[in-house]
């Protein structure tokens, strides 16, 4: 999770659909369910985005120039990563006349530039990836949990929801019409992005006596690798004038790999490990307990 490079090319890369077990979710990449039935945790994926685009070369090398130059360049590598096939109805509906937010939502037109993000017909990597695991499941039912049987049975319904999220993420910033419950942009997640930089590349670890910690208050039922994973998360990104960090919920689990951190675990993590305050959208505001190793005391 703290190996940012390595979850950005999770978003541009080839994925792998294929299936272990019942339990197995790999074939969905860096996502859950929730996060293609309710459009969550993309925040965090175009800011991803942003900043490998902004600051990085193919390689991983970083970018010479200014990055404020390349804001354009990473809009229009989130067009072309969200877009949507010339052909399909969603893409040639018109939005309603009384609304003044009437964008496209595919762009070909890029291929030449992000071949790896949209093909010459428009689909960009993510429709294709959304469409490629309907199909597998299609395919697999028999090897693929139940729950997730309705990523493949609603994939009309997905068209039509996404076609008007990437419409409203197109809304620039600053737009006197923009609804206050659209509180997701392109504009914000570059913004987002130019304010942290590159990306991390290598993964953040825990010390010996950390880890020790962690295992003994960790609560009966929840998983060691979840307290792990939440802890060099807040370690990679607390802020320096501050104790407390946004914990990406709904990226986490993707991580994971399972939903039930924020629908099980969450609520049983001891205040000895951390504390949080209430938020939504995926996400929570949060304070981690760690070890230290010096005087063998909790600190923040």
């Amino acid at each position: 999770m703290t190996n940012e490079w390595n979850e950005y090319k999770a978003y541009i890369g080839q994925p792998t659909y294929s299936v272990s077990n019942g339990k197995d979710t790999s074939f969905l990449g860096r996502f859950t369910t929730d996060m293609i039935k309710d459009f969550k945790g993309f925040s965090r994926i175009f800011t991803i985005l942003s900043r490998g685009y902004i600051f990085h070369n193919a390689d991983g090398s970083l970018k010479d120039g200014e990055p404020y130059e390349r804001i354009e360049y990473a809009r229009r590598a989130l067009c072309a990563w969200c877009s949507m096939p010339a052909k399909t109805p969603q893409a040639n509906k018109k939005s309603n006349p009384s609304e003044n937010w009437q964008f496209k939502v595919s762009f070909p037109e890029y291929h030449e530039e992000f071949p790896e993000l949209v093909n010459e017909d428009g689909a960009g990597w993510y429709y294709r990836h959304v469409h490629s695991v309907a199909q597998f499941i299609a395919e697999n039912r028999s090897k693929v949990n139940k729950h997730i049987h309705c990523l493949a049975d609603r994939t009309k319904q997905w068209e039509d929801e996404w076609s008007d999220k990437v419409k409203q993420y197109q809304v620039p910033l600053f737009s006197s019409k923009t609804n206050a419950e659209w509180l997701l942009s392109f504009d914000s997640a570059i913004a987002d992005a130019l304010e942290l930089g590159a990306l991390r590349r290598e993964a953040v670890k825990l010390a010996p006596e950390q880890l020790s910690y962690i295992e003994s208050i960790r609560p009966n039922g929840v998983p060691l690798n979840a307290l792990i994973t939440i802890a060099e998360y807040y370690i990679a990104n607390k802020p320096y004038d501050s104790d407390w960090c946004v914990l990406p919920v709904t990226n986490i689990e993707a991580f994971l790999g399972s939903s039930a951190l924020g629908r099980q675990y969450m609520s049983k993590l001891p205040p000895e490990f951390m504390e949080r305050k209430e938020s939504g959208y995926g996400i929570c505001v949060c304070r981690v307990k760690l070890i230290n190793g010096d005087t063998n005391e909790p600190k923040h």
